[in-house]
């Protein structure tokens, strides 16, 4: 079973066949496809194929996996190079961030984080006020892949989180999004926070924005 829904995941990435210059597949069946495609899918998979959906916006942080050995599944991941840009997906995605499985959250993220339109990010702040720290910490990484300043209030709130994982999706973001405004309260977090993967995400975050 893991390994029929690592290969639907693939299909999912991959179009049927090339578009015609100037034709795009269209973005609510593509997301649809790809959120079906990844619920269950392989631990490995489903990173390297959310690695390929955030590489379609030159996004290369988080380190590297160790990519699968068949260089047939690799190349076919290649090829996902859509860039979603349909708000009418907001609802779909909003509903994938707050998903019970992993992969769909790892997807739903970067996919909604990089639609630029108001709904899009609207959704991200109600997510990251979820009860659920899973879909908080979906919606904080989310955040990040936005890039934009104005989310700053809310992920700052994201690093007084109760939930570890969480500060460290807020202050992976914020090192993302490159604002010096942000600097103090990474550098309390780097300080202060009882968590060794919450404080070196902090050192990160500030790298980042200082270098």
């Amino acid at each position: 079973m893991r390994l029929a829904a690592g290969l639907a995941l693939v299909a999912a990435l991959v179009p049927a066949r090339l578009p015609a210059q100037g034709v795009r597949r269209d973005d609510a069946a593509a997301v649809a496809a790809i959120i079906a495609a990844g619920r269950g899918a392989p631990p490995v998979l489903c990173e390297l194929a959310a690695r390929t959906v955030e590489s379609q916006w030159g996004w290369g942080g988080g380190g590297d996996i160790r990519a699968p050995r068949d260089a047939t599944v690799r190349a076919a991941l290649l090829l996902a190079n859509q860039r979603i840009t349909d708000p009418a997906v907001v609802p779909v995605l909003s509903a994938a961030i707050a998903d019970a499985d992993a992969c769909v959250r790892r997807l739903a993220a970067p996919l909604l984080g990089r639609l630029d339109h108001p709904s899009a990010r609207a959704a991200l702040r109600v997510a990251l006020r979820d009860e659920n720290p899973t879909t908080r910490e979906a919606a904080a990484f989310g955040l990040g892949f936005a890039e934009d300043a104005a989310m700053i209030p809310a992920l700052l709130g994201g690093l007084q989180d109760p939930v570890s994982r969480v500060r460290v999706a807020s202050a992976w973001a914020l090192g993302e999004i490159e604002d010096p405004r942000a600097i103090g309260a990474l550098v309390r977090l780097l300080r202060e926070d009882g968590d060794a993967e919450v404080r070196a995400a902090a050192a990160w975050a500030l790298g980042n924005i200082e270098g």
